[in-house]
């Protein structure tokens, strides 16, 4: 079918050409369900965005690589027609709204890390990339500290480094490379929330764009009841534009941060997490540990090991001392150093420029809360990953995270103050399975057969709590918003769904109202 366009529209297509805001605007770009309609309103469209703005159609050579995502995937990416890179508020407005006006799924992404199996539902629609938005700026606060005006196209390195060089910190996410708007709503796990707590609890105020294309602010004072839900849920209620968020000084005596690192083969297992078990007990506000199994080509090409990594915001003595206990079981390998606080992703590889922060291919990631180190349920879940691993050396990339962070001044925060619902537990337990391999139907199969049954030996006997940053998407409601003593989580985040948004426009990351399934709960 051709497309016949007015004089007036073929005009202002190839203006927009020559100036690089479209790149093509062929028929074959588009998504079916399109009609000349739709095809007449992108230059209409552009006329609405800031100059700066920019459209990007499949036909763009820029087009995939703006789009790549940790996991690449079909299992877990998007596939949009059009993509709208904005740099104002009012851009994302109107990508909205254009959405909306043509019946088309959006979606907002900044990091583009989370590997949610609902992310594939969005076929055809429209891609809104944040990353332009990168405003940085420090304010007075109205108690006499400090608060930043962060972009929501910020990254966390950019957010702890820019901080930083101001002699400021705040919580992000642990990984350098991911957004700070991701990990932030849903909960936000960082090296800093023994002392301050969650990323979500820096939070002062927000600019969010909702699924009508207004712009409303969240904060303790405006729009209270929104404001709580996006504070461990947000991925449900719109597109934040803008954070203000709570930064504190960075003390003299407490910019290094002593670090050591161990590795451990099986025949330590037991004894590694009894110890660790007794360690969390007494675990300072300023220490984190964190361990990880995955094949050590240099140490054993063909088994798992483990990684214990301790890190001490302070120096190395007093670190040693607290870590005592790990170097008497005779560690298979010990390194050590110090480093700032902008340098910890680095020293857990998970610096912006490492290999394992670019597009992975394959990636299917979960993340189950418990309160402890249980042996019996490690040493299952051990079993299962080497039985995984021998069995389909496609996987052999594939590593099992055990994060330890410190809980202080994450418990001391009222438990019902944010949608967050997991302040309880110390433990945060995430199998990774991965594989270079796209688009292979049997690997796939295979892969989410193992993802599953490393999350259930993961899990163990506990009542299943999962981390919503992490999840795949095929976990219950309950288990990501909600506790089984605490039914009134999911009621309310409900309640607030049906009042901020009615049509169910943002549905691609652990939607609360789950299209055409039961609203589960167990």
């Amino acid at each position: 079918m051709a497309f016949h366009l007015p004089a007036v529209t073929r005009t202002l297509l190839l203006l927009l050409l020559i100036t690089g805001v479209i790149t093509s605007t062929t028929l074959a770009t588009l998504p079916t369900q399109q009609n000349d309609e739709t095809l007449l309103d992108i230059p209409r469209l552009t006329t609405l965005l800031s100059p700066s703005a920019q459209l990007l159609l499949p036909t763009d050579p820029n087009f995939n690589t703006t789009l790549d995502r940790w996991s690449t995937s079909p299992l877990n990416s998007p596939r949009p027609s059009l993509l709208v890179l904005p740099t104002t508020e009012s851009d994302i407005s109107h990508a909205i709204c254009y959405a909306d006006s043509h019946n088309l799924p959006f979606l907002a992404t900044s990091g583009g890390h989370g590997t949610n199996e609902y992310l594939s539902d969005l076929h055809g629609g429209v891609v809104i990339h944040l990353r332009n938005l990168t405003k940085f700026e420090l304010a007075p606060a109205g108690d006499g500290g400090t608060v930043a005006i962060l972009g929501g196209g910020l990254l966390s390195h950019q957010v702890m480094e820019g901080l930083w060089r101001q002699g400021k910190q705040t919580v992000t996410g642990m990984c350098g490379c991911v957004s700070y708007s991701g990990p932030a709503l849903g909960g936000g796990h960082g090296t800093l929330q023994g002392r301050y707590g969650l990323v979500v609890d820096q939070i002062v105020s927000a600019r969010m764009v909702l699924g009508d294309g207004r712009v409303v602010v969240a904060s303790e004072r405006e729009n209270e009841d929104l404001f709580w839900a996006l504070r461990g849920a947000g991925h449900n209620f719109g597109v934040v534009s803008e954070f203000t968020v709570r930064v504190h000084d960075v003390e003299e005596n407490m910019k290094n941060w002593a670090w050591e690192r161990f590795v451990f083969g099986r025949e330590r297992l037991e004894q590694l997490y009894e110890v660790a078990n007794g360690m969390m007990e007494d675990q300072p506000e300023y220490v984190n540990v964190f361990s990880s199994w995955s094949i050590l080509e240099e140490v054993d090409p063909d088994r798992p090991m483990i990684v214990f990594i301790v890190f001490c915001n302070g120096p190395m003595e007093d670190c040693r001392e607290y870590t005592q206990p790990i170097h008497d079981l005779g560690a298979v390998d010990h390194r050590s150093g110090v480093t700032e606080l902008p340098g910890i992703d680095e020293v857990l590889n998970l610096d912006v420029n490492d290999p394992q922060c670019q597009p992975q291919g394959t990636v299917l990631m979960r993340g189950v809360y418990v309160d402890r180190y249980d042996i019996d349920t490690l040493r299952n879940w051990w079993e299962v990953f080497s039985d995984m691993l021998a069995t389909e050396p496609a996987f052999a990339n594939s590593i099992c995270l055990l994060e330890g962070y410190s809980m202080q001044g994450v418990q001391v925060v009222p438990s019902d103050s944010t949608a967050f619902a997991h302040r309880d537990k110390r433990l945060l337990f995430s199998p990774v399975v991965g594989y270079s391999v796209v688009g292979n139907s049997t690997l796939d199969r295979e892969a989410e057969r193992w993802s599953k049954a490393l999350e259930t030996a993961a899990a163990g006997s506990a009542e299943r709590r999962v981390y919503v940053n992490y999840a795949l998407g095929d976990e219950s409601l309950q288990a990501i918003y909600g506790r089984r003593d605490e039914p009134w989580r999911l009621e309310r985040l409900r309640a607030l769904k049906r009042k901020y948004d009615p049509n169910n426009r943002f549905r691609f990351f652990s939607p609360i109202v789950r299209d055409g399934t039961p609203e589960d709960t167990m």
